[in-house]
Protein backbone atom coordinates (compact mmCIF):
# COMPACT_ATOMS: atom_id res chain seq x y z
CA UNK A 1 0.00 0.00 0.00
CA UNK A 2 1.36 3.40 -0.99
CA UNK A 3 2.16 5.96 1.69
CA UNK A 4 0.01 9.10 1.99
CA UNK A 5 3.08 11.09 0.86
CA UNK A 6 3.31 9.31 -2.51
CA UNK A 7 1.33 11.89 -4.47
CA UNK A 8 3.57 14.67 -3.09
CA UNK A 9 6.92 13.02 -3.92
CA UNK A 10 9.42 15.63 -5.11
CA UNK A 11 12.82 14.00 -4.67
CA UNK A 12 14.45 11.18 -6.62
CA UNK A 13 17.70 9.62 -5.46
CA UNK A 14 20.04 7.15 -7.13
CA UNK A 15 21.73 4.62 -4.88
CA UNK A 16 24.47 2.27 -6.02
CA UNK A 17 23.49 -0.80 -3.98
CA UNK A 18 26.41 -3.24 -3.58
CA UNK A 19 25.32 -6.67 -4.78
CA UNK A 20 28.44 -8.65 -3.91
CA UNK A 21 31.99 -8.24 -2.69
CA UNK A 22 34.87 -8.53 -5.16
CA UNK A 23 36.11 -12.10 -5.39
CA UNK A 24 39.72 -11.05 -4.87
CA UNK A 25 41.87 -7.94 -4.68
CA UNK A 26 43.27 -8.81 -8.10
CA UNK A 27 39.83 -7.97 -9.52
CA UNK A 28 39.95 -4.53 -7.91
CA UNK A 29 38.24 -3.04 -4.93
CA UNK A 30 34.97 -1.97 -6.56
CA UNK A 31 32.13 -4.35 -5.85
CA UNK A 32 29.46 -4.82 -8.51
CA UNK A 33 26.43 -2.63 -7.88
CA UNK A 34 22.77 -2.53 -8.74
CA UNK A 35 21.30 0.91 -9.47
CA UNK A 36 18.28 1.67 -7.28
CA UNK A 37 16.03 4.70 -7.65
CA UNK A 38 14.38 5.93 -4.45
CA UNK A 39 11.59 8.51 -4.44
CA UNK A 40 10.52 10.59 -1.46
CA UNK A 41 8.48 13.49 -0.27
CA UNK A 42 10.99 15.98 1.10
CA UNK A 43 11.05 19.42 2.64
CA UNK A 44 14.23 21.36 1.93
CA UNK A 45 15.39 24.27 4.05
CA UNK A 46 18.45 26.46 3.64
CA UNK A 47 21.57 25.12 5.28
CA UNK A 48 25.20 26.13 5.29
CA UNK A 49 27.71 26.07 2.50
CA UNK A 50 29.31 22.86 1.37
CA UNK A 51 32.29 21.99 -0.76
CA UNK A 52 32.08 19.67 -3.77
CA UNK A 53 34.70 17.11 -4.80
CA UNK A 54 36.54 19.76 -6.82
CA UNK A 55 36.79 22.08 -3.81
CA UNK A 56 34.16 24.51 -5.14
CA UNK A 57 31.81 26.00 -2.54
CA UNK A 58 28.16 25.25 -3.18
CA UNK A 59 24.94 25.95 -1.34
CA UNK A 60 23.49 23.13 0.70
CA UNK A 61 20.07 22.54 2.14
CA UNK A 62 18.81 20.48 5.07
CA UNK A 63 16.32 17.83 3.99
CA UNK A 64 13.62 16.08 6.01
CA UNK A 65 11.18 13.66 4.45
CA UNK A 66 9.64 10.26 4.01
CA UNK A 67 10.49 7.61 1.45
CA UNK A 68 7.59 6.73 -0.84
CA UNK A 69 8.84 4.04 -3.26
CA UNK A 70 11.91 2.49 -4.86
CA UNK A 71 12.82 0.38 -7.90
CA UNK A 72 15.86 -1.26 -9.42
CA UNK A 73 16.78 0.59 -12.61
CA UNK A 74 16.49 -1.79 -15.57
CA UNK A 75 19.68 -2.32 -17.55
CA UNK A 76 20.17 0.45 -20.09
CA UNK A 77 17.55 2.76 -18.55
CA UNK A 78 18.28 6.27 -17.31
CA UNK A 79 17.53 6.79 -13.61
CA UNK A 80 15.69 10.00 -14.52
CA UNK A 81 13.29 8.21 -16.89
CA UNK A 82 9.64 8.40 -15.89
CA UNK A 83 9.91 4.74 -14.83
CA UNK A 84 6.31 3.92 -15.69
CA UNK A 85 7.17 0.33 -16.58
CA UNK A 86 9.60 -0.29 -13.70
CA UNK A 87 8.79 -2.74 -10.89
CA UNK A 88 8.22 -0.27 -8.02
CA UNK A 89 8.04 -1.22 -4.34
CA UNK A 90 5.64 1.39 -2.98
CA UNK A 91 5.60 0.52 0.73
CA UNK A 92 7.70 3.55 1.66
CA UNK A 93 10.21 1.28 3.35
CA UNK A 94 13.86 1.57 2.40
CA UNK A 95 15.54 -0.86 0.02
CA UNK A 96 17.54 -3.59 1.79
CA UNK A 97 20.98 -2.38 2.86
CA UNK A 98 20.36 1.38 2.65
CA UNK A 99 21.92 3.11 5.68
CA UNK A 100 22.54 6.57 7.06
CA UNK A 101 25.83 7.96 5.75
CA UNK A 102 25.18 7.00 2.12
CA UNK A 103 25.82 9.68 -0.50
CA UNK A 104 23.23 9.51 -3.27
CA UNK A 105 22.92 11.35 -6.54
CA UNK A 106 19.68 13.31 -6.26
CA UNK A 107 17.20 15.30 -8.31
CA UNK A 108 14.67 17.60 -6.64
CA UNK A 109 11.67 18.88 -8.54
CA UNK A 110 8.26 17.88 -9.90
CA UNK A 111 8.57 14.13 -10.58
CA UNK A 112 5.69 14.33 -13.05
CA UNK A 113 8.02 16.32 -15.35
CA UNK A 114 10.49 13.45 -15.73
CA UNK A 115 12.24 12.55 -17.99
CA UNK A 116 12.61 16.30 -18.68
CA UNK A 117 14.94 17.04 -15.78
CA UNK A 118 15.50 20.68 -16.75
CA UNK A 119 12.83 21.93 -14.29
CA UNK A 120 14.54 20.58 -11.15
CA UNK A 121 17.82 20.75 -9.28
CA UNK A 122 20.40 18.01 -9.54
CA UNK A 123 23.02 17.37 -6.89
CA UNK A 124 24.09 15.03 -4.10
CA UNK A 125 22.24 14.06 -0.95
CA UNK A 126 24.02 12.66 2.07
CA UNK A 127 21.68 10.72 4.35
CA UNK A 128 22.36 11.81 7.92
CA UNK A 129 19.48 9.87 9.50
CA UNK A 130 17.15 6.99 8.63
CA UNK A 131 14.40 6.02 11.06
CA UNK A 132 15.29 2.92 13.05
CA UNK A 133 13.75 -0.37 12.00
CA UNK A 134 11.59 -1.91 14.70
CA UNK A 135 9.61 -0.74 17.72
CA UNK A 136 7.28 2.21 17.36
CA UNK A 137 9.28 3.39 14.32
CA UNK A 138 8.21 0.24 12.46
CA UNK A 139 4.54 1.09 13.08
CA UNK A 140 4.98 4.65 11.84
CA UNK A 141 7.07 3.58 8.82
CA UNK A 142 4.43 1.04 7.80
CA UNK A 143 1.97 3.92 7.40
CA UNK A 144 4.09 6.91 6.39
CA UNK A 145 7.31 5.40 4.98
CA UNK A 146 10.78 5.50 6.45
CA UNK A 147 11.72 8.97 7.69
CA UNK A 148 15.05 10.44 6.66
CA UNK A 149 17.16 13.56 7.12
CA UNK A 150 20.00 14.66 4.92
CA UNK A 151 22.05 17.43 3.37
CA UNK A 152 21.32 18.24 -0.27
CA UNK A 153 24.06 19.99 -2.21
CA UNK A 154 22.63 21.00 -5.56
CA UNK A 155 23.56 23.26 -8.32
CA UNK A 156 23.75 21.54 -11.67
Amino acid sequence: MATPFAEFANLRMLWQQPIEAPASLREGLRAPVSLVVIEAYAELSPGGDGVDAGGTEIGSQSVTGNLTRWATVPEGADWLDAGSSWAWTDTGLRPPGLRAGEKLEAWEGPLASLPTASTGTRGWLTLTFLSPQGGIDALVAAEAGDEFNGIFAGGR
